[in-house]
């Protein structure tokens, strides 16, 4: 727990202190035990006269390497390629952890050979605009050449198509809305159930007000 420190980052969602010690202000809220935590990437303030804790936002955009774990939203598909509109950094290994909501523009494309490791009639079958993937860089440089080989990358959210209703993962293959009980193909990634995910998806989701 930070507590008090001013001397680096803070990710989204890393405890800052206790509302019995500091007053939540801007870019932090508190949690469901009283804890208060940060809501951007950014720079802890603690004003120790008025005893607010507030985040500075991080302004600069941040640079992406080769190997990143990042959750975008499928934003076109088109005949052989996919392409993303990158959101999130996040880290698999060795557990699943939300590192850092991207404060720049960063965009990414999927060519059809590093969708799955089957050969692919229908890109369709695997991804759909509105999705919200997992995906890997395989370059350093925007626009990022992304996979979604490995299990571990796929769709983690995507909305029923008949009722918009979220749909939960059924196979490696489909996921089902739990409202009306239609079946979708998807590339869905092992770690669609990570509560961790869906949290912060849900914080991007509201923050970006898709």
């Amino acid at each position: 727990m930070l507590m008090g420190r001013e001397d680096r980052l803070v990710n989204p969602g890393e405890a800052l202190a206790v509302v019995e010690e500091f007053i939540p202000g801007d870019n932090v809220h508190v949690d469901s035990f009283g804890i208060i935590r940060s809501s951007t990437l950014g720079v802890p303030v603690f004003d120790a006269k008025s005893k607010v804790v507030y985040v500075k936002p991080v302004k600069h955009a941040m640079a992406l390497g080769v190997g990143f774990s990042v959750v975008g939203l499928v934003s076109a598909i088109r005949q052989d390629i996919v392409n993303v509109e990158i959101y999130g950094l996040v880290s698999v290994t060795p557990t699943v952890r939300w590192v850092a909501e991207l404060s720049g523009v960063f965009s990414g494309v999927i060519p059809i050979s590093q969708i799955a490791s089957e050969y692919i009639r229908e890109v369709y079958d695997y991804y759909r605009v509105g999705d919200l993937i997992l995906a890997r860089t395989l370059n350093a440089s925007n626009p990022y050449s992304l996979t979604t080989k490995p299990p571990q990358y796929g769709v983690i959210y995507a909305l029923c198509s008949r009722c918009l209703t979220l749909m939960e993962p059924q196979t490696p293959k489909t996921m089902k809305c739990p409202r009306c009980g239609n079946v979708e193909s998807r590339k869905v990634s092992i770690l669609a159930s990570s509560k961790i995910l869906q949290v912060n998806i849900r914080r991007l989701l509201a923050l970006r007000r898709w």
